[in-house]
């Protein structure tokens, strides 16, 4: 066995102790977004800066993302961030610089990244944005509720030939009914009573985990 002298002990000591521990590197795109960096993305989704059919709110960017995390396949970013500011038509929307410019493309991406990351380690703890916000009365959670709901149906219809096959088989295409119902774009929202939609709203996260559920074993 290797043995130290005292004055190489000393001065190895002393040698650790002047080094510089360097901090880990942080990826800042997996870094999850504060309440203060929602409430920017929220205040510029909802601005005259963004075309007239945009995505509206952050609830309505939450369910669209969750759909694409969940859905069939991935979908690259070139595809899914014009897709928020317009579905029909190509348009952009405005910023009053680069600097903004960029820090709204990172907002976006790390949002999708914290989504992706929450099914990728721990699906069945997955709640849609709005359980985590307080509302001032109820006609502002009911149009959180809708517009998580809207949302996620876009995230469908943006890539709709590839979940066709979850429609295929009735039951699995029970799985999406929630979200169809509650975004209000059929008519079956007016015929269900208040419990009946409570218990659609309780019903929402489990059955997007199961619709995660049925695209992993569709792949495997």
């Amino acid at each position: 066995m290797v043995t130290l002298g005292k004055k190489s002990a000393t001065f190895f000591i002393k040698f650790l102790k002047s080094m510089t521990i360097m901090p880990p590197i942080v990826n800042l795109l997996q870094q999850p977004l504060s309440p203060k960096e929602l409430a920017k993305l929220e205040s510029f989704l909802a601005s005259d800066f963004t075309p007239e059919e945009s995505l509206s709110s952050v609830e309505m960017l939450d369910g669209y993302m969750t759909a694409l995390v969940v859905g069939p396949e991935p979908v690259n970013a070139e595809v899914w961030m014009p897709y928020i500011w317009n579905q029909d038509n190509p348009a952009e929307p405005v910023f009053a610089s680069e600097g903004d410019e960029q820090l709204i493309r990172d907002l976006l991406v790390r949002h999708m990244n914290a989504i992706a990351r929450q099914f990728q380690e721990d699906p069945e703890g997955f709640a849609p944005i709005f359980e985590s916000f307080s509302y001032d009365d109820e006609e502002q959670q009911d149009r959180a509720l809708e517009h998580w709901s809207l949302g996620f149906t876009m995230g469908m219809e943006l890539n709709h030939e590839s979940w066709k096959p979850l429609f295929a088989d009735e039951e699995s295409g029970m799985l999406a009914m929630p979200m169809l119902i509650l975004s209000k774009i059929t008519e079956d929202y007016k015929a269900l009573s208040k419990g009946e939609i409570m218990d659609m709203i309780d019903l929402l996260p489990d059955f997007v985990i199961r619709i995660y559920s049925f695209w992993k074993q569709s792949q495997a």
